[in-house]
Protein backbone atom coordinates (compact mmCIF):
# COMPACT_ATOMS: atom_id res chain seq x y z
CA UNK A 1 0.00 0.00 0.00
CA UNK A 2 2.59 2.05 0.59
CA UNK A 3 4.27 1.31 -2.22
CA UNK A 4 1.56 2.44 -4.53
CA UNK A 5 1.20 5.48 -2.43
CA UNK A 6 4.83 6.68 -3.22
CA UNK A 7 4.17 5.96 -6.88
CA UNK A 8 1.05 7.81 -6.93
CA UNK A 9 2.56 11.04 -5.69
CA UNK A 10 5.53 10.64 -7.89
CA UNK A 11 3.40 10.34 -10.88
CA UNK A 12 1.51 13.27 -9.89
CA UNK A 13 4.58 15.20 -9.42
CA UNK A 14 5.78 14.51 -12.62
CA UNK A 15 2.81 16.32 -14.19
CA UNK A 16 2.90 19.83 -15.21
CA UNK A 17 2.10 21.93 -12.89
CA UNK A 18 -1.71 23.22 -13.65
CA UNK A 19 -3.20 26.28 -11.90
CA UNK A 20 -6.71 27.06 -12.50
CA UNK A 21 -6.73 27.99 -15.90
CA UNK A 22 -9.35 31.20 -15.35
CA UNK A 23 -6.80 32.38 -12.60
CA UNK A 24 -3.73 31.71 -14.88
CA UNK A 25 -5.55 33.73 -17.69
CA UNK A 26 -5.84 36.67 -15.87
CA UNK A 27 -2.84 36.98 -14.44
CA UNK A 28 -1.30 36.74 -18.15
CA UNK A 29 -3.81 39.33 -19.28
CA UNK A 30 -2.31 41.48 -16.38
CA UNK A 31 1.32 40.46 -17.09
CA UNK A 32 1.20 41.73 -20.73
CA UNK A 33 4.41 43.82 -20.73
CA UNK A 34 3.27 46.29 -24.16
CA UNK A 35 -0.35 46.57 -22.26
CA UNK A 36 -0.04 47.76 -18.18
CA UNK A 37 -4.07 48.27 -17.82
CA UNK A 38 -3.95 51.98 -18.31
CA UNK A 39 -3.99 54.53 -20.65
CA UNK A 40 -0.61 55.90 -21.13
CA UNK A 41 1.95 58.33 -23.09
CA UNK A 42 5.49 57.47 -24.07
CA UNK A 43 8.65 58.54 -26.55
CA UNK A 44 10.04 55.55 -28.08
CA UNK A 45 13.12 54.76 -29.14
CA UNK A 46 13.86 51.69 -31.57
CA UNK A 47 17.29 50.33 -32.71
CA UNK A 48 17.10 47.92 -35.18
CA UNK A 49 20.66 46.31 -35.85
CA UNK A 50 21.51 43.63 -38.43
CA UNK A 51 23.79 40.51 -37.83
CA UNK A 52 26.25 42.47 -39.25
CA UNK A 53 26.14 45.61 -36.76
CA UNK A 54 24.29 47.90 -38.30
CA UNK A 55 22.04 50.24 -36.78
CA UNK A 56 18.71 52.11 -38.03
CA UNK A 57 17.55 54.24 -35.34
CA UNK A 58 13.33 55.16 -35.31
CA UNK A 59 11.75 57.21 -33.02
CA UNK A 60 8.19 57.67 -31.80
CA UNK A 61 5.40 58.89 -29.61
CA UNK A 62 2.77 56.65 -28.60
CA UNK A 63 -0.42 57.29 -26.91
CA UNK A 64 -3.60 55.00 -25.68
CA UNK A 65 -6.81 55.31 -24.74
CA UNK A 66 -9.49 52.88 -23.66
CA UNK A 67 -13.15 53.75 -24.24
CA UNK A 68 -16.11 51.37 -25.45
CA UNK A 69 -14.69 48.10 -24.79
CA UNK A 70 -11.50 48.58 -27.29
CA UNK A 71 -7.95 49.62 -26.56
CA UNK A 72 -6.93 52.60 -28.99
CA UNK A 73 -3.72 52.98 -30.10
CA UNK A 74 -1.82 56.10 -31.92
CA UNK A 75 2.17 56.22 -33.02
CA UNK A 76 3.50 59.00 -34.13
CA UNK A 77 6.97 58.81 -36.08
CA UNK A 78 9.66 61.95 -35.80
CA UNK A 79 12.25 59.78 -36.92
CA UNK A 80 14.24 59.10 -39.26
CA UNK A 81 13.51 61.74 -41.84
CA UNK A 82 11.26 59.51 -44.19
CA UNK A 83 8.89 58.10 -41.60
CA UNK A 84 8.25 61.81 -39.75
CA UNK A 85 4.46 62.80 -40.00
CA UNK A 86 4.11 58.67 -40.13
CA UNK A 87 0.80 58.32 -38.00
CA UNK A 88 -0.52 54.66 -36.86
CA UNK A 89 -4.13 54.26 -35.14
CA UNK A 90 -4.84 51.10 -34.13
CA UNK A 91 -8.31 50.06 -32.68
CA UNK A 92 -7.63 46.64 -30.79
CA UNK A 93 -11.47 44.67 -29.17
CA UNK A 94 -10.55 43.82 -25.41
CA UNK A 95 -12.95 40.61 -25.52
CA UNK A 96 -11.06 39.74 -29.15
CA UNK A 97 -11.34 40.46 -32.82
CA UNK A 98 -9.37 41.45 -35.27
CA UNK A 99 -7.48 45.03 -34.74
CA UNK A 100 -8.34 47.70 -36.95
CA UNK A 101 -5.44 50.28 -38.35
CA UNK A 102 -5.62 53.23 -40.43
CA UNK A 103 -1.96 54.84 -41.60
CA UNK A 104 -1.25 58.13 -42.52
CA UNK A 105 1.77 58.09 -44.63
CA UNK A 106 4.06 61.07 -44.99
CA UNK A 107 4.03 61.49 -48.02
CA UNK A 108 0.00 60.89 -48.79
CA UNK A 109 -2.58 63.71 -48.04
CA UNK A 110 -4.95 60.72 -47.58
CA UNK A 111 -5.44 58.17 -43.86
CA UNK A 112 -5.21 54.43 -45.62
CA UNK A 113 -7.71 51.79 -43.53
CA UNK A 114 -5.91 48.36 -43.66
CA UNK A 115 -8.72 45.32 -43.49
CA UNK A 116 -6.98 42.84 -42.66
CA UNK A 117 -3.45 43.30 -40.33
CA UNK A 118 -1.29 39.89 -40.44
CA UNK A 119 0.10 39.42 -37.25
CA UNK A 120 3.62 37.91 -38.14
CA UNK A 121 3.99 41.54 -40.48
CA UNK A 122 7.18 43.16 -39.43
CA UNK A 123 6.36 46.24 -37.66
CA UNK A 124 8.23 49.14 -40.08
CA UNK A 125 10.96 46.56 -40.15
CA UNK A 126 12.00 45.74 -36.39
CA UNK A 127 12.33 42.05 -35.51
CA UNK A 128 9.09 43.03 -33.20
CA UNK A 129 5.80 41.53 -35.54
CA UNK A 130 2.39 43.60 -35.44
CA UNK A 131 1.15 41.40 -33.45
CA UNK A 132 4.01 41.40 -31.08
CA UNK A 133 3.38 44.75 -30.30
CA UNK A 134 -0.16 44.70 -30.10
CA UNK A 135 -2.22 44.29 -26.75
CA UNK A 136 -2.61 40.52 -26.43
CA UNK A 137 -6.27 38.95 -25.38
CA UNK A 138 -5.80 35.98 -23.17
CA UNK A 139 -8.85 34.45 -24.41
CA UNK A 140 -6.31 33.91 -27.49
CA UNK A 141 -3.76 31.18 -25.67
CA UNK A 142 -4.38 28.59 -23.64
CA UNK A 143 -1.63 27.64 -20.72
CA UNK A 144 0.08 25.39 -19.18
CA UNK A 145 2.24 26.38 -15.92
CA UNK A 146 5.18 24.63 -16.39
CA UNK A 147 7.36 25.47 -13.60
CA UNK A 148 7.73 27.92 -10.59
CA UNK A 149 11.24 29.44 -10.09
CA UNK A 150 12.89 32.56 -9.35
CA UNK A 151 14.96 34.94 -11.70
CA UNK A 152 18.41 36.05 -11.00
CA UNK A 153 17.33 38.96 -8.71
CA UNK A 154 15.35 36.49 -6.36
CA UNK A 155 11.86 37.20 -7.34
CA UNK A 156 9.24 34.46 -7.62
CA UNK A 157 8.53 33.74 -11.15
CA UNK A 158 6.01 31.13 -13.57
CA UNK A 159 6.81 29.45 -16.56
CA UNK A 160 3.75 29.21 -18.28
CA UNK A 161 3.85 27.64 -22.30
CA UNK A 162 1.06 29.16 -24.49
CA UNK A 163 -0.39 27.44 -27.26
CA UNK A 164 -2.95 29.69 -29.66
CA UNK A 165 -5.99 28.52 -30.05
CA UNK A 166 -5.87 29.39 -33.61
CA UNK A 167 -3.15 29.22 -36.02
CA UNK A 168 -0.97 32.39 -35.24
CA UNK A 169 2.36 33.74 -35.88
CA UNK A 170 3.65 31.32 -33.41
CA UNK A 171 3.09 27.54 -33.01
CA UNK A 172 3.88 27.90 -29.01
CA UNK A 173 5.34 30.00 -26.53
CA UNK A 174 7.03 30.05 -23.10
CA UNK A 175 6.61 33.11 -20.77
CA UNK A 176 8.54 33.80 -17.86
CA UNK A 177 6.53 35.81 -15.20
CA UNK A 178 7.93 37.90 -12.77
CA UNK A 179 5.13 37.24 -9.63
CA UNK A 180 6.20 40.32 -7.57
CA UNK A 181 5.13 42.84 -11.07
CA UNK A 182 3.21 40.74 -12.69
CA UNK A 183 5.12 41.11 -15.90
CA UNK A 184 6.05 39.01 -18.34
CA UNK A 185 10.33 39.66 -18.40
CA UNK A 186 10.71 36.87 -21.08
CA UNK A 187 9.11 35.09 -23.77
CA UNK A 188 10.36 32.37 -26.25
CA UNK A 189 8.92 31.83 -29.47
CA UNK A 190 9.00 28.24 -31.53
CA UNK A 191 7.58 27.46 -35.10
CA UNK A 192 5.61 24.43 -35.80
CA UNK A 193 8.97 22.09 -36.14
CA UNK A 194 9.63 22.77 -32.63
CA UNK A 195 12.14 25.43 -33.46
CA UNK A 196 13.14 28.35 -31.05
CA UNK A 197 12.51 31.53 -33.54
CA UNK A 198 12.55 34.54 -31.39
CA UNK A 199 13.29 35.63 -27.83
CA UNK A 200 11.92 38.85 -26.35
CA UNK A 201 13.27 39.85 -23.08
CA UNK A 202 12.89 42.98 -20.69
CA UNK A 203 16.26 44.60 -19.95
CA UNK A 204 14.98 46.96 -17.68
CA UNK A 205 12.01 48.05 -15.98
CA UNK A 206 10.74 50.55 -13.03
CA UNK A 207 7.32 51.77 -11.15
CA UNK A 208 5.86 54.58 -12.80
CA UNK A 209 2.87 56.11 -10.60
CA UNK A 210 3.26 52.79 -8.99
CA UNK A 211 2.83 50.65 -11.83
CA UNK A 212 5.44 48.30 -12.80
CA UNK A 213 6.73 49.15 -17.09
CA UNK A 214 8.77 48.74 -19.29
CA UNK A 215 11.73 51.22 -20.01
CA UNK A 216 13.92 48.93 -21.97
CA UNK A 217 13.12 45.50 -24.04
CA UNK A 218 14.24 43.29 -27.04
CA UNK A 219 13.90 41.00 -29.60
CA UNK A 220 15.84 38.77 -31.27
CA UNK A 221 15.57 37.15 -34.19
CA UNK A 222 17.57 34.13 -34.19
CA UNK A 223 17.39 33.07 -37.57
CA UNK A 224 18.45 36.22 -39.21
CA UNK A 225 20.77 37.22 -36.08
CA UNK A 226 18.80 40.80 -36.17
CA UNK A 227 17.49 42.50 -32.80
CA UNK A 228 15.59 45.30 -32.13
CA UNK A 229 15.62 47.31 -29.01
CA UNK A 230 12.96 49.47 -27.47
CA UNK A 231 13.54 52.39 -25.10
CA UNK A 232 10.92 54.35 -23.71
CA UNK A 233 11.13 57.50 -21.64
CA UNK A 234 8.80 60.19 -20.28
CA UNK A 235 6.10 57.82 -19.34
CA UNK A 236 2.82 59.17 -17.93
CA UNK A 237 -0.26 57.04 -16.85
CA UNK A 238 -3.85 57.77 -16.52
CA UNK A 239 -3.91 61.08 -18.64
CA UNK A 240 -6.72 62.22 -21.19
CA UNK A 241 -5.28 61.06 -24.67
CA UNK A 242 -8.50 61.30 -26.42
CA UNK A 243 -6.85 64.86 -28.68
CA UNK A 244 -4.13 62.04 -29.80
CA UNK A 245 -5.71 59.27 -30.35
CA UNK A 246 -8.35 60.12 -33.14
CA UNK A 247 -8.97 60.70 -36.80
CA UNK A 248 -8.57 64.33 -36.82
CA UNK A 249 -4.85 63.89 -35.47
CA UNK A 250 -4.31 61.27 -37.42
CA UNK A 251 -4.90 63.05 -40.76
CA UNK A 252 -3.04 65.94 -39.44
CA UNK A 253 -0.78 65.33 -36.40
CA UNK A 254 -2.88 68.72 -34.78
CA UNK A 255 -4.28 67.74 -31.17
CA UNK A 256 -6.50 70.86 -31.38
CA UNK A 257 -8.33 69.62 -34.85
Amino acid sequence: MKKLLFLAVCFVLSLPICASNPELKALMRRAQPFDRGAPLQTSVDAIITTKKGKETLMKYTMYTLRQDGKIQVMIAFSAPNSFDGTRILTVVPEEGGVPGVTIKFKSFFATMRIPFVNSDMSFFGMDFTSGDMNPRNSSFDTYTLLEETTLADGSPCYVVEALPVEDGQYHRMVHYVDLAKEMIVKSEMYDSKGRKVKVMEVLECAPVQEIWSVQRIRMTDLKSGSNTLLTYSNLIYHGDYSSYVNTSFLKTGNPTG
